[in-house]
């Protein structure tokens, strides 16, 4: 099989990228061991206004959850502090499934249940999960967008060591909330909690740095019963999901005839956990290089957009987050609605 550009993983950054590449008429292949598109999901999925503004097409009703106007966050010392954070908090699952399938409407083919298995005589090996039945790929362009424990960086350079785990319930809520909420615990190192609305439901969880030594589900299961003790949860869990961040920043996203997109080339923030926002910008900033004619424009257009912000939160969290004993100190410190995050060293 000869094609100009594989892409391996559906998610917004491989599929982000396949649908502008296929809308210019190249020959793109997608290939994704998952059954589906944005199946499972694990994320809290909340994406800032601005994603929409960008891509449109990506924000139907049927894949808003809910909007919210701020991120409100209350911390241990009793200091809450509110900070402007418009955006929506997604159905995951349909807004992967929408772009891959807007990335097939513009002509891109999509292999589920196939994965990447590695490179052979400058050929790209893929194989069925199911019928085991292995396949040869030629490419001009081989774009690794296949999660934070991506084999395509690691067989190529300098992969993400590094990772945050989270855990996540989806829990009815007691009454409505219109603001993304974040908790600071010392049962949470070096993480947070979250309660992130979707109508009557909302997407409760925690990420944590496993080096602590702290289950992250155990972190969840204290978490929770704190939640219930305010009110704000009713005692049902609906849904249940975690996964892993990358913590680390930017890699190399260039690598020869490889090039990284989203959470494989580290864009997810380390200290946040953001990255779907990321991930389809980076797979569109990948596309127009390639078009463009010149792929060195999108190592220079991802330094620009994300190298300062995502270099700056992967030096805090190495500065400030190897330990967990003075919350007071180190949270300002380490997170964005602080001033003292926003301050030189």
């Amino acid at each position: 099989m000869k094609v100009d550009v594989l892409v391996v993983g559906c998610g917004p950054a491989g599929s982000t990228c396949a649908y502008k590449l296929a809308k210019e008429g190249l020959k793109v292949l997608v290939v994704d061991f998952k059954r589906k598109p944005g199946v499972p999901v694990q994320c809290a999925e909340f994406v800032p206004i601005q994603l929409q503004h960008s891509f449109p097409e990506f924000f139907p009703e049927d894949v808003i959850a809910q909007r919210v106007k701020d991120m409100v966050h209350f911390t241990p010392w009793g200091e809450i502090v509110r900070m402007g954070s418009e955006g929506y908090v997604l159905h995951r699952e349909r807004f992967d499934y929408l772009i891959a399938e807007l990335a097939k409407r513009a002509g891109a083919e999509f292999l589920m249940r196939t994965q990447f298995l590695g490179f052979e005589d400058g050929k790209v090996v893929i194989e069925n999960v199911d019928t085991r039945r292995r396949s040869f790929v030629e490419a001009d362009l081989i774009v690794g967008a296949d999660g934070p424990r991506s084999k395509v960086a690691r067989l190529t350079g300098n992969a993400t060591q590094k990772f945050l785990a989270t855990a996540q319930f989806t829990m009815p809520i007691t009454q409505p909330i219109e603001d993304l909420l974040i908790y600071f615990r010392d049962y949470i190192p070096a993480g947070y909690g979250w309660v992130f609305p979707k109508g009557k439901l909302a997407n409760v969880g925690v990420g944590v740095d496993p080096s602590f030594g702290v289950n992250v589900m155990e972190s969840l299961k204290i978490f929770v019963k704190e939640l219930l003790k305010e009110g704000v949860v009713e005692n049902k869990i609906l849904g249940r999901t975690g996964g892993w961040i990358p913590a680390e920043g930017l890699k190399d996203v260039l690598r020869g005839r490889v090039a990284l997109a989203g959470d494989a080339g580290g864009f997810c923030h380390p200290i946040t956990g953001g990255g779907i926002a990321n991930a389809v910008y980076s797979g569109s900033y990948l596309a127009e290089a390639l078009v463009g004619g010149d792929l060195e424009d999108y190592r220079e257009e991802v330094e620009d957009t994300f190298g300062p912000t995502l270099r700056r939160a992967a030096l805090k969290r190495k500065k400030y987050m190897n330990r967990c004993d003075d919350l007071e100190y180190i949270v300002p410190r380490t997170w964005i609605a602080f001033p003292e995050y926003w301050r030189e060293d």
